[in-house]
Order: C-alpha cells, then sequence, then structure tokens
C-alpha cells in the first residue's frame, strides 16, 4: 500500500469511528464539542505531517541500476 493510501485510509477509518462515537453516545453541546475537536484535529494534522518515507540508498541505487 503506498503511503498516500494508508494516510487517506487512516483518515478515513479515524472520521467514521468518531461519528459513529458522536452520534450514538453524545447527547449535550458541550460533548459534540469535545468529541468534534478529538475527530477532527487528528487527521488534519495526520494530512498535514505525515510525510511518505524518505527513500533509502539501497533503493536509489537499485533505480540507477535499471
Amino acid at each position: 500500500m503506498k503511503p498516500e493510501d494508508m494516510k487517506t485510509a487512516v483518515v478515513i477509518a479515524w472520521a467514521l469511528i468518531w461519528s459513529v462515537i458522536a452520534v450514538s453516545l453524545v447527547s449535550s453541546v458541550s460533548n459534540w464539542i469535545l468529541v468534534v475537536g478529538a475527530g477532527v484535529l487528528p487527521p488534519l494534522m495526520i494530512l498535514r505531517l505525515w510525510h511518505p518515507p524518505v527513500q533509502t540508498v539501497s533503493a536509489r541505487i537499485r533505480e540507477a541500476r535499471q
């Protein structure tokens, strides 16, 4: 799996899990704000800060030989 596809899958799974939690457990407005914060902020940080792994030296050498 490519790093970009993995990142997208993690973000979608996180959002779905928190959506289910929000719909099933939250009844007050203050709790909704907490759930939305916990459900939205981590995926945004993942999208922004998660960079693909750097290509290793051996992979670059293999690529150059081909």
